[in-house]
């Protein structure tokens, strides 16, 4: 599994698991889904998802999804990753 170093939003830098990554073509933004090995539970590890905004190669910061609009584009886009 790819290792990429983020910025939290509180500027702190942390390396997580890059589990996927997607542009939305129609809205011209990035995402990714990140694992930091958390266990959620009945053997599932809790995931991420974020806008990310390359801040120098290999290193991302984060930004949340506040928009509906962009939310449900993402769980669309999400979903045909799961189908494929």
């Amino acid at each position: 599994m790819k290792k990429i170093s983020i910025q939290n939003m509180d500027g702190t830098m942390e390396e997580v698991d890059l589990l996927n990554s997607f542009i939305i073509n129609d809205i011209n933004r990035h995402f990714v889904i990140l694992s930091k090995g958390e266990n959620a539970g009945e053997g599932m590890c809790k995931i991420y998802v974020s806008e990310a905004i390359e801040m120098s190669p290999g290193v991302y910061k984060l930004v949340g999804i506040e928009d509906d609009t962009v939310w449900q584009k993402v769980k669309e886009a999400m979903k045909q990753i799961v189908e494929s």
